[in-house]
């Protein structure tokens, strides 16, 4: 081998060590913050009775807290953290009555998918404005990827490659194992045991658990994804060496399949098995990735090491065999990597401005490397290997020096939040309504940011209904109203042209938390048009309990605070029924009907978007009131309720319900 090769060897060996044992750049978690209530920076008319966090994967609750901190750094949290019913990625926790103030939520997580730990901060205020960094938004965090988990994730990838690899290219090509190929797969089964255990301690270390939890705990799954397969690859390789024959083939096929099945027990704690849609084919083609790269460096150590005993006249067919089928690894492993990289990163700038982004890079440039050295075995190194072995065996060699580099890298995005998750989970959504005009001939967008109950940004972009293009008018202006409350007197919010089409201006006219109905009023020269929208504020998400018993109406449980429910049904709920009844009754934590003072109701019918005031009546001298529907169509209707209780205080709640 040249001297030039050697160097290369070397460089890349001391470029693997230094990437496991040097420190690893701060890691984003998968659990990323996605969505809050109350959210990042909000400023609520009054305190809310619990908070709520929603995460990009699913946390274990067991392990993972929320904590309600004020300036002082006193916890007003109650109860335990615990997930949303039918909600697995969202977290609760009860919240003591709040005085006003600035408030900072605190979470920890660590995720079911890929057992990774995070922690973050947000804050909010209750009737006062957050100021300064608590006002910028949300911030999160997980610790660095240790040197013990880039090892052991090294040792996995290895492990699996060869028995994958090595299984597939010993039946493809030099059929029954030699003892140095046996005892390659041995170290095969070693290191991917290893590995695999590696990463079920290091990440139970990370949660504070002691190992005797390991199979007690979120990590506990994939460790015994990854480490079955490894047990029967074991179990076949000592049969096999005890056994001749068909035998010993029927085992090394059984040690492929094996290391595929550890391989996809692998994809199951990645990021693609945590992605939401589409998520199957997400794994399908991180595990095709998995696999070619198997075939290819598994196959590659296996060749090195049989070749040397191998006749000469049939070095040339079986080094053929596997170079073409190294080839169709190559091509599989660069479309998947495309693929996948596409999904993650989302958009070449991230390529270089995010760390994950660099490592894929990183990844992409060597794995360039490597087929150029590949190229170079194909066409100079086998055609004289009948001759010599030298050329195949120094380029090889160089070849797995790379791919040892190469691991590494992967093993360090395992570690990383892809930049496509770190983006979703710091952007704030606003509330966005759309709508057109009777006539149809303009269309109109409205997004309402952060859209809850107080001060707001109303953004208004107008475009012409058939063309599409922009609209310029000579006034834009949005009308409130809240059908619910007739008591609420309108408001009216004049919108300032900021580009081609496009009204916005800030305003505090949602002051109370419902459903509003919003005119957007447009003047033009040749006249003017009314379009009506409604914008729900954004409150605690509501926990329904529906009821259905047959031969009665179907019954909606909304629990409130401290115990109290609200239970409403429509009776007959039949579309074409003269008159169809909203029952609503409130009821205390021990059962009982709970004084209201006044009701109000505004339903909203399918397809449209005004809502409208219903004529509501007490029915006992406690908390049953009746509203009449008159000609409801079918469809899905939804039901504002608002009372007022005899201290002053007002409980809402929103339901959806369909009348056939």
């Amino acid at each position: 081998m040249s001297r030039f090769g050697s160097r290369l060897i070397a460089a890349a060996i001391v470029m693997a060590i230094g990437m496991l044992v040097g420190p690893a750049r701060p890691a984003s978690a998968h659990a990323l913050r996605q969505s809050s209530y109350p959210d990042a920076g909000a400023t609520l008319p009054k305190a809310p009775t619990e908070v709520r966090v929603t995460f990009g994967e699913q946390p274990d609750p067991k392990l993972s807290s929320l904590r309600v901190l004020d300036t002082s750094g006193r916890d007003h949290a109650t109860g335990t953290t615990a997930a949303v019913p039918g909600q697995p990625l969202t977290l609760r926790r009860s919240v003591e009555p709040l005085a006003n103030g600035v408030y900072t939520v605190s979470w920890r997580t660590v995720s079911k998918v890929d057992g990774h730990l995070a922690t973050g901060t947000f804050a909010f205020g209750v009737g006062v404005s957050p100021t300064g960094a608590a006002a910028s938004g949300a911030a999160a965090r997980s610790p660095s990827p240790s040197t013990a988990n880039l090892l052991s994730r090294w040792l996995l990838y290895v492990g699996l490659m060869v028995l994958l690899g090595a299984s597939v290219v010993i039946l493809a090509t030099t059929g029954v194992p030699t003892s140095r190929l046996w005892l390659l797969l041995a170290l095969g089964v070693l290191s991917a045991a290893a590995g695999a255990l590696g990463i079920g301690l290091d990440q139970l270390h990370n949660a504070g658990l002691p190992v005797s939890k390991l199979f007690d705990s979120p990590f506990g799954h994939p460790t015994i994804l990854r480490l079955a397969p490894v047990a029967v690859a074991a179990v076949a390789l000592v049969a096999a060496i005890a056994r001749s024959g068909r035998i010993r083939a029927m085992a090394v096929g059984v040690i492929g399949a094996a290391g595929a099945a550890a391989m996809w027990g692998d994809v199951e704690a990645s990021h693609a098995a945590a992605s939401g849609s589409f998520r199957l084919a997400r794994m399908a083609l991180q595990w095709l990735h998995f696999a070619a790269a198997g075939i290819w460096v598994g196959g590659l150590l296996a060749i090195l090491v049989v070749v040397r005993v191998l006749e000469p006249e049939r070095r040339p067919a079986v080094v053929r065999r596997y170079s073409a089928m190294a080839l169709g690894a190559v091509a599989v492993i660069g479309l998947t990597g495309v693929l996948r990289a596409f999904d993650e990163v989302h958009g070449w700038h991230r390529l270089v401005s995010t760390t994950f982004g660099r490592y894929v890079l990183l990844k992409s440039l060597l794995l360039v490397a490597l087929i150029g050295l590949g190229a170079v075995n194909r066409y100079r190194s086998v055609p004289v290997v009948a001759r010599t072995l030298r050329p195949l065996r120094g380029v090889g060699r160089a070849e797995l020096a790379v791919v040892a580099v190469v691991l590494v890298a992967a093993a360090m995005l395992q570690g990383l939040a892809p930049p496509a998750s770190v983006a979703k989970a710091a952007t704030v959504h606003p509330i966005v309504v759309t709508g057109a005009d009777f006539a149809t001939t303009v269309r109109v967008r409205l997004s309402v940011s952060p859209g809850i109950a107080g001060f707001n940004t109303f953004r208004l972009t107008i475009t012409d209904y058939d063309s599409g293009q922009p609209v310029d008018a000579q006034a834009v202006s949005l009308r409130f109203a809240l059908p619910a409350r007739p008591d609420v007197g309108e408001s009216t919010l004049g919108l300032t042209r900021t580009a081609p089409g496009t009204y916005s201006a800030p305003g505090a006219n949602l002051s109370i938390d419902g459903t509003w109905t919003v005119t957007v009023l447009v003047q033009r020269a040749n006249g003017g048009v009314e379009i009506p929208l409604r914008v729900t504020t954004r409150q605690p998400p509501q926990r329904i309990e529906i009821q259905r018993t047959k031969g009665l109406p179907t019954v909606y449980v909304l629990h409130l605070s401290d115990g109290r429910s609200l239970q409403v049904y429509v009776d007959p709920g039949k579309a074409g029924a003269p008159i169809n009844e909203l029952h609503a009754t409130f009821f205390a934590p021990d059962g009982n009907e709970l004084p209201v003072d006044s009701v109000s109701v505004a339903a909203t019918g399918p397809g449209t978007h005004t809502a409208r005031p219903l004529t509501t009546r007490r029915l006992d001298p406690l908390g049953h009131f009746v509203s009449d529907l008159l000609d409801a169509g079918a469809g899905t209707w939804t039901f504002d309720v608002t009372a007022t209780l005899p201290t002053g205080e007002q409980v809402q709640g929103h339901f959806a319900i369909p009348i056939p």
